[in-house]
């Protein structure tokens, strides 16, 4: 009889695992055992040495430039239960830009972006990450992956003229987080309020108007003195329009992170032309 090779073992596992359950598989002689035989006889077989070494030297020039690196985050290290100020991050590799590809049908982007930073970054718990910090993230790792420059061509809103625009990333002003931004005085009740800043998975609390008002009081720490949330609700729906108009533009606008726009002057008209950088497919190839 021919001796079984690894393919075999493996195959002759997956059609044990089709036709039986886990169960009747363990009591068939050697059903159980197919898998392990196949796992061992993996980890038997002998490396090509002269493939390592080649494929080191093909990879020589490239070690260094997918280095791990640290950025700073526009939340200073203010949001976080452990006061991070920084992240690490490293370039998208091959199976990196695949996924980013192969996913790029899914109705929900929110996901493939998950994907990408589980994958390149290191320190915090990307579903920890405010929405600022994560998008500043994303820039950064779009410029140590791709390079600096970012080619746009947009449409002139007053002339129709396109324009072919070199965006530099590097150019865009970050404005850090202070702690004023998140202790303040209230406008007409003249009450201090102290705010949380949303999250990545706090997005069901806001993402529609209706579920925003409903849920604003989730993140106000304090109003004064009280920290009780069924009166700082109620606070909320009794103060004025002008106390609640703060209160949603700095927990949910706050005035930090990374400009995700910018402007030029058309060459047609000289009109000058606001440009909303979007983090799509084109965002993360090559320039």
């Amino acid at each position: 009889m021919t001796e079984k090779t690894i393919v075999d073992l493996v195959r002759e596992s997956h059609k044990d695992s089709t036709s039986t359950s886990p169960q009747e598989g363990s009591k068939r002689p050697g059903g159980a055992s197919l898998q392990g035989q196949a796992e061992r006889m993996s980890e038997n077989i002998p490396v090509d040495k002269g493939v390592e070494e080649a494929l080191e030297k093909l990879l020589q020039n490239v070690r260094n430039k997918m280095a791990w690196s640290e950025v700073k985050l526009p939340s200073q290290g203010l949001l976080y239960p452990n006061n991070e100020t920084s992240i690490r991050i490293r370039p998208f590799t091959f199976e990196d830009e695949r996924l980013l590809k192969s996913q790029a049908s899914q109705d929900n982007p929110e996901t493939i972006l998950e994907s990408l930073l589980r994958n390149c970054t290191e320190g915090i718990d990307v579903t920890t990450l405010t929405p600022h910090d994560k998008v500043y993230v994303l820039f950064c790792l779009r410029g140590i992956s791709y390079g600096d420059n970012y080619p746009i061509s947009h449409d002139c809103v007053n002339c129709k003229v396109t324009s072919n625009l070199d965006m530099s990333i590097k150019s865009l002003e970050t404005t850090p987080l202070k702690r004023e931004d998140m202790v303040f005085t209230l406008p007409d009740s003249l009450m201090e309020a102290e705010i949380k800043l949303p999250r990545g998975q706090d997005e069901h609390l806001w993402n529609t108007p209706e579920s925003l008002m409903a849920n604003m009081h989730m993140f106000v720490y304090r109003v004064g003195e009280i920290m009780d949330k069924t009166i700082i609700e109620a606070f909320i729906h009794k103060t004025t329009v002008r106390d609640i108009d703060t209160l949603r533009t700095r927990i949910f606008t706050p005035e930090y992170g990374m400009e995700n726009h910018f402007f030029y002057n058309c060459k047609g008209c000289n009109h000058k032309n606001k440009v909303d950088i979007a983090l799509n497919e084109s965002f993360f190839t090559a320039s």
